[in-house]
Order: C-alpha cells, then sequence, then structure tokens
C-alpha cells in the first residue's frame, strides 16, 4: 500500500494512494483528486472522468461537499492548475474522516462534470444523513464525574 507518513510536522512520501497520518491516534485517508500530468502520469485522466449527462442538483451538492471539507493542517508546496481549463484551482488540502482531497476538485466537480468514483459519491451521499450517526456521550459525562 503505497502511504504518506507523517510525525508530528515530518512528512515523508511513500508513493501515492493513501495517508498515513501517526500522532497520538493513528488513522488512515483515501487520497482521491489528485489528476494526471506529465510529471505525474499514474493519476487518472480527469478528461475521462467527465460526464455530461450528470444530474445538475446532485453535481452541485457534491462540489459543496468537496469544498466544504476540513482543511488540512498543511499546503502543497505551489498552486496547482486545472488540468482541463488551466484556471488556478489553489494549494490547500480537505478531509472528512475518510478522503484527502485537493482544494479544486469541487471546481471539477462543479465546472467540468468530472464524476468521481460511486464510493465516493456514496460518502457524500451519506454525511447528512443522521442515522448513519453515533454519537457517544458517556466519555464526556464521564469528565464531569470528576
Amino acid at each position: 500500500m503505497a502511504q504518506t507518513r507523517l510525525f508530528a510536522k515530518e512528512w515523508l512520501f511513500v508513493g501515492a494512494g493513501t495517508m498515513t497520518v501517526m500522532d497520538e491516534d493513528r488513522f488512515t485517508l483515501t487520497l482521491i483528486g489528485y489528476w494526471r500530468s506529465e510529471r505525474e502520469p499514474h493519476w487518472p485522466d480527469p478528461q475521462r472522468w467527465i460526464d455530461p449527462s450528470w444530474d445538475g442538483a446532485e453535481r452541485e451538492r457534491v462540489a459543496d461537499y468537496l469544498d466544504r471539507g476540513q482543511r488540512a493542517p498543511w499546503a502543497a508546496a505551489g498552486k496547482s492548475s486545472c488540468r482541463i481549463c488551466g484556471e488556478s484551482v489553489g494549494s490547500l488540502e480537505f478531509l472528512d474522516g475518510k478522503y484527502l482531497w485537493p482544494e479544486g476538485l469541487g471546481h471539477y466537480v462543479r465546472e467540468h462534470s468530472v464524476r468521481l468514483p460511486q464510493a465516493v459519491l456514496d460518502r457524500v451521499a451519506s454525511w447528512g444523513q443522521l442515522e448513519n450517526w453515533t454519537v457517544d456521550t458517556d466519555w464526556w459525562r464521564r469528565q464531569g464525574a470528576a
């Protein structure tokens, strides 16, 4: 499995695909939204994922979700440009606890109808469904018992 490892504020990029963050807790994020370029020929080509028939309302929900992700505590070395139109699409990265993606991913979805894999769309669709959430109140309640 290709991974990125983070120890405190130190990064070691080991290939591409999944990022592992090491801290008090360990969790894995799946990297999405990086596109093929001359320097990075192993990434998917966004042109192949364009779906002009994709429902506009769903597309906007997905783009909005991507634009509102939790900002990662780092930024890329420089601004990225859209592989389709050349527009500057930023240098930040966002996450949602499962996926990690570049700031400009919402642009690809919104402006070019780049349809992401179904697993990502399912994550977006399930995010707002309350039945998918379990809230543990016990830990916080125990903090008041001390």
